[in-house]
């Protein structure tokens, strides 16, 4: 599954190929800010991505992992 969306100021792709889903964000100018395989994550992980981002990307990221279980 490779899933885009726009959200607020970011562009993001959830690429799931196998165990390891990689998410990779982009702010509103192409600049990447995070590309990274997330199969094993922490609470902390998340508030991270939410400090770059923003927390709506974080709760539709998770969404989509969800869906894929």
């Amino acid at each position: 599954m490779s899933t885009m969306f726009k959200t607020g100021e970011f562009f993001v792709r959830l690429r799931v190929q196998g165990e390891r889903p990689k998410l990779t964000i982009w702010n509103h100018n192409g600049t990447k800010i995070i590309s990274e395989f997330i199969s094993s994550t922490t609470p902390n992980f998340w508030v991270q991505i939410a400090k770059l981002t923003s927390q709506d990307v974080v709760d539709q990221v998770q969404s989509l992992l969800q869906n894929e279980k």
